[in-house]
């Protein structure tokens, strides 16, 4: 195989990494218009439940929702603004990865389209390394991770505990600590 033929197949894999990431980048947009216009409803439904009787008191026009409507609908978008950030997130996860991968390939083809004695050895050993390690979060040794990752409740639920598992000492029957070393560990 050519060179040539090698290069357009980074540069093909490049494209399709590009317009991958734009359509997640896209449906990531979109999301936040439904969050935006999700928002902008409950608002109006606040506005005209609360302050709208008591702006105009006079008018034989009374709108008036009832309590329990008000509750379901404020329940119904807290669940679904929680569900829509998640997915949010994923497509905006998604298309930074993406972004490292083109980085990547353009680094395999800067190392790949030069044939001089620099760019032989080192050069693009330096190059080609690590090129496609991507790191979405760094791991937290020790604690625990969210079930539903970008589920604001969830995740505020799973830093409460962690915080909490932090200040707590978990003592043995013994009188031996599970979290801390021991005496024994600690002259070894």
């Amino acid at each position: 195989m050519k060179i040539e033929d090698e290069i357009q197949n980074i540069e093909n894999a490049m494209e399709r990494c590009s317009k991958m990431e734009e359509q997640n980048s896209v449906s990531a947009r979109r999301i936040l218009s439904i969050v935006l216009v999700l928002t902008i409803t409950l608002i109006t439904i606040l506005f005209f439940s609360l302050m709208y009787p008591a702006l105009v008191p006079n008018t034989d026009l009374k709108f008036q929702i009832p309590d329990t409507v008000l509750y379901a609908f404020l329940a119904i978008y807290t669940l679904t603004f929680s569900i829509l950030m998640a997915v949010y997130r994923l497509h905006i996860g998604e298309a930074a990865r993406l972004q490292h991968y083109i980085v990547g390939f353009m680094r395999v083809r800067v190392a790949g389209s030069n044939n001089t004695d620099g760019y032989q050895t080192e050069v693009r050993e330096t190059l080609t390394t690590g090129a496609f390690d991507y790191i979405a979060k760094p791991s937290k040794e020790g604690k625990l991770s969210s079930p539903i990752p970008g589920h604001p409740g969830v995740d505020f639920t799973t830093s409460v505990l962690n915080k909490f598992l932090d200040s707590v000492e978990v003592v043995g029957k013994k009188g031996t600590s599970h979290n801390k070393p021991s005496q024994r560990d600690t002259n070894t």
